[in-house]
């Protein structure tokens, strides 16, 4: 599972899953199904029966163009005016932000236009079927990304991510928050600390909890030994994800 940090106006760091080259695949198959029944919709209401004729009159160029239209222009316009999302991304809870969380302006939506290549559709001859190269392009690019970007993604400098953060809390979480009432703190000189180092703390520890894999537990035991030597203790808990647990406990409930 890859994710990204953005920080809030409130300086707080909300960390959100990127979309997985999977789920964007089945949003764009989403969004093309829906309008292969809007072209077939409308070529019955205009009594046409050959997107690629072999020859064409001034009539039949424009109603063909009109129904290409809300095809061609459908992504840039529609992600700009519901920040982010096509009816494919609606479905699939995705969306299209900057690199730093906020919705995509009209430069970054039309760099990703362009990219995709729907203004190919343009076109009535044969050679619109070049279109259908363009997303497997993009699927490989995606899938070696780092970000799972394409191209015009990149060129944009924007992502695609999950509608809801990784990290979700509920009311129950709230009322379980502990005040010195209630709950004698085990290392009084985790007050000592920063928002900031409990803010790394925090991120370790959901980082092990949603991917545990090597790096984020060697991360987490050098944060802990590191943590307890700062507390001067003889030597760190054996148990040290439980360890940074009650420190981020201790330190929130000193600093209420």
């Amino acid at each position: 599972m890859k994710s990204i940090e953005f920080e809030s106006a409130q300086n707080v760091k909300i960390e959100y899953e990127l979309a997985s080259v999977g789920q964007r695949a089945a949003a764009a198959i989403i969004d093309f199904v829906a309008f292969v029944i809007y072209f077939v919709v409308m070529a019955m209401v205009l009594g046409l029966n050959d997107f690629f004729p072999e020859s064409m009159g001034p009539q039949m160029f424009v109603e063909l163009l009109v129904i290409k239209l809300p095809f061609i222009f459908y992504h840039p316009l529609i992600e700009y005016l519901t920040q982010g999302q096509s009816l494919g991304k609606y479905i699939l809870g995705i969306r299209v932000v900057t690199m730093t969380g906020e919705r995509p302006g009209l430069r970054e939506v039309f760099t990703r236009w362009i990219f995709k290549g729907d203004f190919i559709w343009i076109s009535a001859d044969i050679l619109v079927l070049v279109w259908f190269i363009i997303p497997i392009m993009g699927i490989l690019f995606a899938g070696t990304s780092p970000l799972n970007q394409r191209i015009g993604d990149a060129m944009a400098n924007v992502i695609v991510i999950k509608n809801k953060s990784s990290i979700q809390y509920t009311l129950r979480d709230v009322l379980s928050i502990k005040n010195q009432e209630n709950y004698a703190p085990v290392y009084p000189n985790a007050i000592r600390f920063t928002d900031e180092d409990m803010l790394l703390i925090k991120n370790a520890i959901q980082r092990v909890r949603s991917n545990p894999n090597p790096e984020n537990k060697r991360f987490a035991i050098e944060l802990a030994d590191e943590s307890a030597r700062l507390l001067g203790l003889p030597e760190t808990p054996e148990k040290r994800m439980q360890f940074l647990q009650t420190l981020l406990q201790d330190y929130v409930v000193l600093t209420r």
